[in-house]
């Protein structure tokens, strides 16, 4: 493969006798060989750090409108060499950080399966990468690499197939090296050739027993060959796709990667020797984004046409190092390089999107049949970190294991109607939130105008999930800066589905969340609202989280369900109705009767079965909001964090249930300070950790390091020698924010 070189550096940590890693990977098979014999021996307290907390298997996503012509892409990662400091080297992420931006995948919903390279032995990818991977619902895979044409390195090639008791040693290794660190496979690399043909002759069944065993472990690992080495002749030859002469190794394992110097020809030999099936579910072209060696298109932006040429062909896509974007393109407009590279900067535009259908939004599965949502709207990267709308931190920060799920269009631009980005300036929890501005269109009288060139919504997330329980939970955090002259409007929709025999979409609805000014301020509303279903063949599907910006007033003035076209429910919210009612808000004018359709249930009293009685008059006089607008100023919405639960226990005390942390344990050594504390892991998103009410960092398993003293003694009441105030607060999967107590250590 090609070799993008640059120094990398190692954890200060990984020398300490608390970790069973020298480094964050293996540059010899007797390295592995040792550290599978040490975590035997001992356990290590520092690994836990480098072991994710997201669990493929906890999440669920689906193809949007998928066909059978659809096709996977598989991201082959390469950014100078791998393991780079200020980039995913630390899995405490690094906190401060020079500017604050990091790689990272804009567009995981494109993404199928994710293999970390490197051209060291054995890359072990860094936690960051598999959290962030599992939370996407996309495989993590290390990399195995053999390399060079002295005999030093075919001596290495043979000691991969040493045997013991009839068994493969580094079978176990390897097996043993990903369940340790919980990712999900491996891509093998062969380029070089082994001592003799009778060595060699053993790769095939070590790769039959290596798949295997990885697949008693998971279910879900995978062992992906690249085109390289082929045997018998035992040497290397790329062939560029399936072929006679690699096809055992085409047998043997999960994927193929083909090599990157194909032409249209390989692309219809696949076919003809696997057939359409067996392209479709094995083989991986390679495309290098860098354009080395590449016959269709130079690399870059010519990538997306190669795509569209190898998806006519019914392979799936290997897609090597788009981290181009940002190594060679530049930091500095990374974001927009990389949209341009994976969904195009404007509508027609050739992009990776143009190939590959995005999947809908993760959800969290609790268990088979209750789910959660949650955002906060992180990229793991910020210019400070907040708690509950305060900033903590006031410097950059990098950590990607706090990236989550972000609107997929949310660096596309329009120019009339709504405007957003993603906003690094403020956020509720983490380093940023998403920022929605209405540029409004007026007419010579200064009335608003909205017509069909105006944007007027904004997609935040699509969902293909089935309901288990007929009611539904939404948990908005948002601030809204003013009143305006319309209203913008949260939509969570939903739709029928009955099936019995055949499957049919028979009608649909939305919970409709009217969002009133804040004065500025963080305000979190949950409403949960209850979908009735006819019969037992009606199923409840999830669908959509989409933002509304609407020039008439709602006349609920609350959160309420509209089921194909019309009102069926009002919720009641007491913390909203404050909001609401309050004069900083509103000026209550005059008040009004209003007429309402007598199918639409408002409370509990009926029209006493009457017929010809179309309307009816709700008994109590309902207050006309007119709002304030402000002339000067286009409203400015901030969104802090989403959340959609379908569970039977929720709200309960007991769902995502945790303690304040009000112990911990301290290790100290050579200069270092490490915390231990226990916590309700499953229920935690990550946790802040504050030493002298200073935030120190963040963790997302329940153990910090950090240097002793680590506090700047100007800044600190702490005297040299005295002891120190340590609280850690705990951020659970919803949101919802534990305060630790005082402890002193």
């Amino acid at each position: 493969m090609p070799r993008n070189t640059a120094k990398h550096s190692s954890l200060p940590q990984n020398n300490s006798p608390l970790s069973s890693l020298e480094s964050s990977f293996f540059d010899s098979l007797d390295e592995l060989a040792s550290w599978e014999k040490r975590i035997h021996e001992k356990s290590f307290e520092l690994d836990e750090l480098k072991k994710p907390t997201e669990k493929l298997a906890h999440y669920t996503r689906a193809r949007q409108q998928g066909t059978s012509e659809d096709v996977k892409l598989l991201v082959c990662h390469d950014l100078k060499g791998g393991y780079q400091t200020n980039e995913d080297d630390d899995p405490l992420g690094y906190f401060p950080h020079p500017d604050g931006q990091h790689y990272f995948l804009q567009y995981p919903q494109l993404v199928d399966k994710f293999v970390y390279f490197s051209h060291h032995r054995i890359s072990i990818p860094p936690v960051s990468w598999i959290n962030v991977c599992h939370r996407n619902g996309i495989k993590c895979l290390g990399t195995v690499i053999f390399e060079g044409n002295t005999y030093r390195d075919f001596e290495e090639a043979d000691k991969l197939l040493t045997r013991q008791d009839a068994e493969f040693v580094f079978v176990r290794c390897l097996v043993a090296l990903a369940k340790y660190f919980q990712f999900d496979g491996y891509l093998f690399n062969i380029e070089t050739r082994f001592s003799n043909t009778r060595i060699a002759s053993l790769l095939e069944p070590f790769l039959e027993q290596l798949r295997a065993e990885l697949h008693v472990r998971n279910s879900s690992t995978e062992l992906i060959w690249y085109d390289s080495y082929i045997y018998p002749e035992n040497r290397v030859l790329y062939k560029n796709g399936v072929t006679e002469a690699n096809h055992n190794f085409f047998s043997c394992c999960d994927s193929f990667f083909t090599n990157y110097w194909w032409n249209v020809k390989h692309l219809q030999d696949n076919i003809k020797n696997v057939g359409v099936l067996g392209s479709r579910l094995k083989v991986y072209v390679g495309y290098d984004v860098w354009g080395r060696g590449t016959m269709i298109g130079k690399g870059g932006y010519d990538s997306a046409l190669a795509c569209q040429m190898i998806k006519k062909y019914r392979s799936n896509v290997a897609l090597f190092a788009p981290a181009w974007t940002y190594e060679y393109l530049g930091r500095k407009d990374f974001a927009q390089n990389d949209t341009r590279f994976w969904t195009g900067l404007f509508d027609g535009e050739s992009s990776m999107a143009t190939t590959f259908k995005p999947y809908s939004s993760p959800l969290y599965k609790i268990n088979d049949s209750n789910f959660v949502f949650y955002t906060n709207f992180g990229s793991g990267e910020g210019r400070g970190f907040y708690e509950r709308g305060e900033k903590v931190y006031h410097d950059n920060w990098v950590n990607g294991s706090l990236q989550m799920e972000i609107p997929f269009n949310i660096h596309k631009r329009n120019k009339n109607g709504i405007q957003w980005t993603l906003s690094k300036e403020d956020s509720f929890h983490g380093g940023s939130c998403v920022e929605i501005k209405y540029n409004e269109v007026v007419d010579d009288n200064g009335y608003q105008v909205f017509n069909n060139q105006t944007i007027n919504s904004f997609s935040l997330f699509s969902f293909v999930q089935d309901c288990s329980f007929p009611t539904i939970n939404v948990k908005l955090t948002y601030k809204l800066n003013h009143k305006t002259k319309s209203f913008f409007k949260l939509k969570i929709g939903y739709y029928i589905e009955r099936r019995y025999r055949t499957v049919q979409k028979v009608r649909s609805g939305c919970l409709v969340i009217p969002l009133f000014s804040t004065n500025d301020q963080w305000f979190t509303t949950e409403e949960p609202f209850h979908v009735s279903l006819q019969n037992s063949h009606e199923f409840i599907v999830l669908d959509s989280a989409t933002l509304f910006y609407e020039e008439t007033e709602d006349p609920f003035m609350r959160a309420h369900v509209v089921e194909d076209q019309s009102a069926s429910s009002v919720i009641d919210n007491e913390e909203y109705e404050k909001l609401m009612n309050s004069e900083i808000y509103f000026d209550d004018e005059d008040e009004d009767w209003i007429l309402v359709p007598s199918d639409i249930s408002m409370e509990s009293t009926d029209n006493g079965g009457r017929e010809g009685h179309t309307w009816r008059v709700i008994s109590s006089p309902i207050r006309k909001k007119h709002p304030k607008a402000h002339a000067s100023t286009s409203p400015v919405l901030k969104l802090g964090e989403l959340a959609i639960i379908n569970a039977n226990d929720y709200p309960s005390e007991t769902f995502f249930r945790i303690l304040p942390v009000n112990s911990v344990d301290v290790r100290r050594w050579e200069g270092k300070i490490l915390l231990v504390w226990k916590t309700n892991q499953d229920s935690v998103l990550y946790h802040i950790i504050f030493v002298d009410d200073v935030f120190q960092g963040i963790s997302l398993v329940p153990k910090f390091v950090f240097e002793d003293r680590a506090v700047d003694e100007k800044s600190s009441k702490t005297q040299p020698g005295s002891a120190m105030k340590v609280r850690i607060d705990t951020v659970n999967r919803l949101g919802v924010l534990v305060k630790g107590t005082d402890m002193y250590i």
